[in-house]
C-alpha cells in the first residue's frame, strides 16, 4: 500500500527563539514570572502578610500572562480572538432592511434623508455590499457580491 507523508502547513510555523519557546511564550513566561514576583513583594512588604498563605492569589494574578502565551482558541492567537470575541459579544452589528425603492431615491425615507440624486445607493450600502459572508448576499444578482 502507498502512503505520502503530509507535512505541517508552512502558514502555522512560528520562529523559536529559546529551545521550543517563541517569542510570544518568552514574553508571556517573563510577564507571568515577574507580575508574580511584585505580587509577592506588595503581599510581603506592603500589606505585611505570608506569602505562602496567598499563593492563590499570586496565581490569580499571574494566570491572564500564562493564558496568554499559551492557550490559541480556535487556532487565532489570544489577542486576536479577545479583540473579535469582545467585538462579537458587545459590538452592535446589525444591518436594518431597508427598502430598494428607498435605496434608490424613488421615495423618501421615515426619517426624511434622500440619497444623493446620481448614486443608486447609498454610501453605508455600498460599505455593507463590500463585507465578505452573507452580508453581501444580493437578492438582486442572486449570489454573493465579491
Amino acid at each position: 500500500m502507498l502512503s505520502v507523508a503530509v507535512h505541517k502547513d508552512i502558514a502555522e510555523y512560528q520562529p523559536k527563539v529559546v529551545g521550543k519557546m517563541t517569542g510570544r511564550t518568552l514574553a508571556s513566561i517573563a510577564g507571568a514570572l515577574g507580575c508574580s514576583v511584585l505580587t509577592g513583594l506588595y503581599i510581603y512588604f506592603v500589606l505585611g502578610w505570608n506569602v505562602g498563605d496567598n499563593m492563590m492569589l499570586i496565581y490569580a494574578v499571574s494566570l491572564p500572562f500564562w493564558c496568554c502565551g499559551f492557550i490559541r482558541p480556535k487556532g487565532m492567537p489570544f489577542e486576536q480572538f479577545a479583540a473579535l470575541w469582545l467585538k462579537a459579544n458587545f459590538g452592535v452589528e446589525r444591518i436594518f432592511y431597508v427598502p430598494s425603492m428607498q435605496l434608490s431615491g424613488l421615495i423618501a425615507s421615515p426619517d426624511g434623508k434622500n440619497v444623493k440624486k446620481g448614486r443608486v445607493y447609498g454610501k453605508h450600502y455600498r460599505k455593507q455590499c463590500s463585507l465578505k459572508g452573507i452580508e453581501s448576499y444580493s437578492p438582486r444578482a442572486g449570489h454573493v457580491i465579491a
